[in-house]
């Protein structure tokens, strides 16, 4: 069964249930139906909000879909596929190792119009690890199609350990109960970044804060406020992957957009980020600094850019983040040393 065939099976109309896809807000729940296919892949609905305080926040961006709602679309799609298809019991907690997404082709293609909107994922499960009929973990491969078109791919590696089993390890790996986001402070006290310069109208979305060039490197602080409604839509004991990835994705911009003010107003603008691939060590806590740094590997219209999350002296998560330039928005002709 074609991708096609399966999306006429599909229904749109609908979000699923919350519990699903483990989220507490109905806003925030996109994903609409699922099928199981013939070839033994899965095919998932999803509806694309045609407005949004995060998804659709970045100026630079308006007339695009943001990459980031891609990846939230098969986080969720993967968790309705392990819930309802591979076993994964609803009290589960899901560990993530790797994962990334990648635009095809052009970094731009349009927003969907109120009422259109309509993404189809098709997804394949590879590397089972299996404990008697308990699935353990799995890698799992995505296709996104909007309006017919291939416009994105994903691939999470995840870990399905029970709740029990996961405050079990949390507490031994800490040697103490770690704290929830609703019991920390709202900011972590530092100076934001220039929301003009991550690509965010918003300052509830702009992540990172004391952006400093050091090294040939551009390093930052971690701030992620705990109320923001899509990365901790509900309490949590660490920085969620989500939050990693939108952090990464500013310090990559950061990297490559010069410092001086009569260039920072546009200077996010061209610049879109078309790909990530994160790879997760350990947690980052909520009660402890983390230093987020990003330095340019390689230079063009296409940059790749490493970025590092550090906790207590040891890289928390590591991504390699590419950004391109769209061919119709004019390349900026230098670039900050130390830039990304």
């Amino acid at each position: 069964m074609t991708p096609t065939e399966g999306e006429r099976r599909l229904r749109f109309d609908r979000p699923l249930e919350r519990s699903l896809v483990h989220r507490h807000a109905d806003d925030e729940v996109f994903v609409t139906d699922h099928v199981a296919l013939e070839d033994g892949r899965f095919a998932v609905a999803a509806r694309l909000p045609s407005a949004h305080r995060y998804f659709h926040d970045d100026p630079g961006a308006s007339a695009q879909v943001d990459p980031m709602l891609l990846l939230e679309c098969s986080r969720q799609a993967g968790t309705v596929v392990a819930h309802r298809h591979l076993g994964v019991p609803t009290d589960t907690a899901f560990l993530i190792a790797e994962w990334s997404v990648a635009l095809d082709g052009a970094t731009a293609f349009p927003l969907p119009r109120p009422g259109s909107g309509e993404l189809t994922m098709v997804i394949e499960v590879q590397d089972a690890k299996q404990r008697g009929d308990a699935l353990l973990g799995a890698t799992l491969m995505t296709e996104l199609y909007l309006a017919g078109r291939r416009v994105a791919s994903s691939t999470v590696v995840a870990g399905y350990p029970s709740r029990a089993g996961y405050k079990s390890f949390r507490t031994r790996q800490r040697s103490s109960v770690a704290p929830l986001s609703d019991a920390m402070p709202p900011r972590g006290g530092g100076t934001p970044a220039d929301g003009r310069r991550v690509g965010r109208a918003r300052e509830e979305n702009v992540v990172l804060a004391s952006v400093r060039r050091t090294g040939g490197r551009t390093v930052a602080e971690l701030d992620v406020p705990v109320a923001h409604p899509v990365f901790y839509d509900h309490p949590l004991d660490h920085v969620p992957a989500t939050a990693l990835l939108e952090a990464a994705r500013q310090a990559a911009l950061l990297a490559i957009t010069p410092e001086t003010a009569e260039e920072t107003a546009t200077a996010a603008g061209p610049w879109q980020v078309s790909a990530v691939h994160a790879r997760f060590e350990r947690f980052v806590e909520l009660d402890g600094p983390t230093e987020v740094s990003a330095r340019v590997e390689q230079a063009g219209d296409s940059r790749s850019v490493h970025v590092l999350f550090e906790q207590d002296g040891a890289t928390a998560c590591a991504c390699e983040v590419t950004v391109s330039a769209p061919a119709a928005a004019p390349v900026p002709t230098t670039t900050a040393s130390g830039g990304r």
